[in-house]
């Protein structure tokens, strides 16, 4: 099974996550934002990321999402990363702000380098599947 690492600033979604991944045999290690998401990437290696998109603080977004953790695996300033970093299969989800502008931010990150984008609420069948095929296919 995936070693996982999940970027989510909603607490109850995080624990839903971990619950359901964990249920089927990956194991996960949470994150709250994007900078310790990298830290944790830097020091442990993972089969796959699910990021949320936008990282609210005091109902507000704030540029530690996961914009910034693709763009940064992902760009021009990723040379200086290890090879599996670079290559480590993504996962966006977002719920944006009130739904609105969803289907763009996951457009933008799937542009970033994100292998697959789900909107939240997400279809966790749709997720482990994505899952298995993210972590099973051959590189």
């Amino acid at each position: 099974m995936a070693r996982i690492l999940l970027m989510e600033d909603d607490d109850d979604l995080s624990a839903v996550l971990d619950e359901v991944l964990s249920s089927k045999g990956h194991t996960v290690t949470t994150s709250r934002s994007a900078s310790e998401a990298f830290v944790l990437i830097a020091e442990n290696r993972y089969d796959l990321l699910i990021t949320d998109i936008i990282v609210l603080k005091d109902d507000k977004p704030v540029p530690d999402g996961g914009i910034s953790l693709i763009s940064r695996l992902r760009g021009a300033l990723s040379w200086n990363l290890e090879p599996w970093m670079k290559k480590m299969p993504i996962i966006a989800i977002s719920g944006a702000i009130h739904n609105q502008g969803m289907s763009e931010l996951l457009k933008i990150s799937r542009d970033l380098g994100a292998d697959m984008a789900f909107g939240k609420p997400t279809d966790m069948d749709d997720l482990l599947q994505a899952i298995h095929l993210l972590t099973n296919r051959s590189n």
